[in-house]
């Protein structure tokens, strides 16, 4: 007989006109480790766009238990997003100069193991866990209003969640970084990483462009709909 102690559950947390629930306590590690913790425990990897809505209802009651918790883990490590972005330059024949950003991407060894063919084919077929964006939206610095404009932002986290982060990102005294290839020369793949960093004020980061940040990074797993309700 075995017992699981110290459990629970972020409930009730707004998303694309549903609510969404997330396990506590969180899963900290590597994207590899992390994707593979939550995997083990039955639970779903959270996109972008759910853990936009996460950490946008943490800053609607930022004093709480958990939310401040959060917050805390935005500005002194950094969220896995589990929406793989893969680069494409400009020679490519299939999708032309830009990035398919896709959901639960696939990872062996530890790594992103995105398969292009396959990307293509899903886009094709009009598959809404993968998007293209052509290369030509703003990277670096911008302010919270281009980025909730920014057709990447968009494409990554969706409209809804490109407002979300906007206002996460207003919240901070410095405009936000989108930290983002504007071209490639050969093809690439980056995982994806929410973050926030007070410095000189502080700004917040959405990082797209990391093909390793270290075992520091965490991620709530997201429940099935019949779990924790």
């Amino acid at each position: 007989m075995k017992a699981k102690i110290g459990k629970s559950y972020l409930i009730g947390i707004p998303h694309e006109g549903k609510v969404i629930s997330f396990q506590h306590p969180s899963f900290r590690g590597t994207y590899g480790s992390v994707a593979e913790q939550i995997d083990t425990e039955g639970l779903q990897r959270p996109t972008a766009a759910q853990t936009a809505s996460l950490v946008y209802d943490a800053f609607q009651n930022k004093e709480g238990k958990y939310e401040s918790e959060i917050i805390d883990i935005l500005n002194e490590r950094w969220f896995w997003e589990f929406t793989g972005n893969f680069y494409l330059p400009e020679s490519n024949e299939d999708v032309n100069d830009g990035v398919i950003l896709v959901d639960n991407p696939d990872i062996v060894n530890g790594r992103l193991a995105m398969d292009k063919n396959s990307l293509i084919k899903k886009l094709q077929e009009g598959d809404s866990s993968v998007r293209f964006v052509p290369f030509g939206f703003k990277t670096g610095e911008q302010t919270p209003r281009e980025l909730e404009a920014n057709s990447y932002v968009v494409a990554r986290y969706g409209e809804e969640g490109a407002e979300k982060i906007a206002e996460i990102a207003d919240k901070y005294r410095r405009n936000p970084r989108v930290w983002v290839f504007d071209s490639v020369d050969e093809e690439k793949q980056r995982m994806s990483a929410l973050y926030g960093y007070w410095g000189l004020g502080g700004r917040l980061g959405v990082g797209s462009d990391f093909w390793y940040l270290g075992g520091n990074g965490v991620a709530f797993g997201v429940c099935p709909s019949s779990e924790s309700e």
